[in-house]
């Protein structure tokens, strides 16, 4: 089979494909009430994972704030029971 009739064949079945498309019943030919629910599912997917990422961002944030407070709060505590005793020299 030479090059010409396939690309000619093929070029017929791409241009077959949208037609293909629009006979989906979901897909805008349905109701004004599934055409809202196809809408705001699609915002909802949409947006979803970014929620997600917003969310497990601003958790890391809160229990680091916590943390560090912490790690800062337990290092003084060592400074202070670090410092020398008049006289003396510094413990270790």
């Amino acid at each position: 089979m030479s090059r010409r009739p396939f690309a000619a064949l093929l070029a017929c079945a791409l241009t077959a494909l949208p037609s293909q498309a629009l006979a989906c019943a979901a897909c805008g030919v349905g109701n004004g009430r599934n055409k809202m629910a196809f809408f705001l599912t699609t915002i909802f997917l949409s947006l979803l994972p970014l929620g997600l990422i917003g969310a497990g961002l601003l958790w890391i944030v809160r229990n680091s704030r916590a943390f560090i407070a912490s790690e800062f709060h337990e290092s003084d505590e060592d400074e202070a029971g670090d410092e020398a005793p008049e006289g003396g020299p510094p413990r270790n």
